[in-house]
C-alpha cells in the first residue's frame, strides 16, 4: 500500500527539481512507502532526460505544453494511489524527515483533512505561507501599500511556532487525505496563483479542519518558475483574486475588487515605469503591469 502520493509540478528549473528529489529521498524514512508523480510542463532544459536518469522510480507526465499549476496537479492526482496526496513545488528542499512526521500526525489526527508545514525562504528566515481569506480590506491597504497594518491576515495573533488551524496554505507544499478529492473535488483550472487558496476555501466550506505545523520544515526557494515569465507571474497574481470574489462574493464586491485591482495596476506601471530607466527588471515588471492592464476588466479563462 502506498502511503502519499509525491505531487511535483516543474517547468524549466531542472536543477532545482533535482534537489528537491534528492533531499526527499535522502531524508524519507523506511516506513513511509511513497510514489512520486513528476508532471512537466514542456520544459525545454532537459528536466525530463535528467530526472529520468537520475530517478528512475519517478513517475513522468510529459506535457507537450505548458497545461499550467492547477491542470498539472490534477493530472497526478487522476493517478494517483496514496492515502495522502502531498502537493510539492519543485524548489523546494528538505532539511530532515519533514513529510513523514507530517504522515504521522495525520494518521493520529485524522479530523485534520489538510496541513501545511513550516516554509522557510532561500536565507532560512520563516516564509510567509499561511493566510486568511482575500477580503476587500486586505486588498483596499495593499493597494495603499499599508498591507503591513492588515496583521491579522498573516495570523500575528497567533504563536507560529505551534500548530494551529489556519484558513489557507501555500500550494508549495500542502498535505492532504486522497479522500479530499471526493469532497472537494480536483482543482480549480481557471485559477492560477490562487489555486491553493481556492482549495482551502472549499474544504472550509465543507467543515474540514487544516492545521499549519510548523514543527515540518521545508526550504522554499519561492518564485524561481515565476522570474522566467513576469507576463504571467504578475497578470495571474492580479486577476486570479478578481476570480476568487466573483466566484464567492457579491456582484458589488467584485466591481469594488476589479476597481481596486485597476488602481493597483496603473500605480505600479507608472513607478515601475520610470524606474525602467535604471534597471531591466524594473522595465520587465511595468511591461507585464502593461500586459496585465486591459486583463484586469476581462480576466482570461485559462493559464495566459
Amino acid at each position: 500500500m502506498i502511503d502519499v502520493s509525491v505531487v511535483i509540478v516543474n517547468y524549466n528549473v531542472r536543477d532545482l527539481v533535482i534537489i528537491c528529489l534528492n533531499t526527499l529521498y535522502k531524508y524519507l524514512p523506511a516506513s513511509i512507502i511513497i510514489e512520486t508523480i513528476l508532471v512537466d510542463n514542456n520544459s525545454s532544459d532537459n528536466s525530463i532526460e535528467a530526472i529520468s536518469e537520475q530517478f528512475p522510480q519517478v513517475k513522468i507526465i510529459a506535457n507537450k505544453f505548458n497545461a499550467g499549476f492547477p491542470a498539472a496537479n490534477n493530472q497526478a492526482f487522476h493517478i494517483a494511489k496514496g492515502k495522502y496526496i502531498f502537493m510539492l513545488n519543485p524548489d523546494t528542499e528538505f532539511f530532515d524527515d519533514a513529510l513523514s512526521k507530517m504522515v504521522e500526525y495525520m494518521e493520529n489526527h485524522r479530523e485534520i483533512s489538510m496541513m501545511g508545514p513550516r516554509l522557510l525562504n532561500s536565507d532560512k528566515t520563516l516564509q510567509q505561507s499561511f493566510w486568511r481569506y482575500p477580503t476587500l480590506t486586505y486588498l483596499f491597504f495593499d493597494t495603499i501599500y499599508l498591507k503591513q497594518f492588515i496583521g491579522s491576515k498573516y495570523y500575528r495573533d497567533k504563536n507560529v511556532n505551534e500548530p494551529f488551524e489556519a484558513e489557507s496554505f501555500s500550494g508549495a507544499a500542502i498535505l492532504f487525505q486522497r479522500e479530499l478529492l471526493q469532497k472537494i473535488g480536483f482543482l480549480d483550472e481557471k485559477l492560477f496563483w490562487i489555486e491553493e487558496i481556492d482549495y482551502c476555501y472549499r474544504a472550509h466550506l465543507k467543515g474540514l479542519k487544516l492545521l499549519y505545523y510548523p514543527p515540518a520544515v521545508i526550504l522554499h526557494h519561492i518564485g524561481q518558475s515565476a522570474k522566467k515569465n513576469y507576463n504571467i507571474a504578475i497578470c495571474n497574481q492580479v486577476v486570479n483574486k478578481i476570480k476568487f470574489f466573483k466566484k464567492y462574493h457579491s456582484t458589488f464586491e467584485w466591481i469594488l475588487v476589479v476597481l481596486l485591482s485597476f488602481i493597483h495596476v496603473v500605480f505600479k506601471l507608472v513607478v515601475f515605469g520610470l524606474l525602467a530607466l535604471f534597471k531591466r527588471i524594473y522595465y520587465l515588471k511595468a511591461k507585464a503591469y502593461l500586459y496585465t492592464l486591459p486583463r484586469v476588466f476581462n480576466p482570461p479563462t485559462k493559464m495566459n
